[in-house]
């Protein structure tokens, strides 16, 4: 990861003074194997964002038709049926 430079000749002379003859340069104040690079594609993201939520909601409605069909269906007698 590359951090900007600030030229010595664009330094203050109190900065100056800290630094010496060399440019200023940040420092990371993270680990760069901590950081990711993650490349994505906005368009592909929320297409396939809505596919899976069409298929969350299809799911949903089979769910629910197989539940009314199951709530008004008649029991079969021998799951009715005690065993001894």
């Amino acid at each position: 990861m590359k951090l900007p430079k600030i030229p010595n000749e664009h330094l203050t002379p109190e900065l100056r003074e800290i630094v010496g003859d060399g440019d200023l340069e940040f420092e990371s104040i993270v680990d760069p194997m901590d950081v990711m690079d993650i490349q994505i594609d906005p368009d592909s993201y929320y297409e396939d964002r809505l596919h899976a939520a069409k298929l969350l909601v299809e799911s949903r409605n089979n769910l629910n038709e197989i539940q009314r069909h199951n709530k008004g269906g008649k029991k079969d007698p021998q799951d009715s049926k005690e065993t001894s």
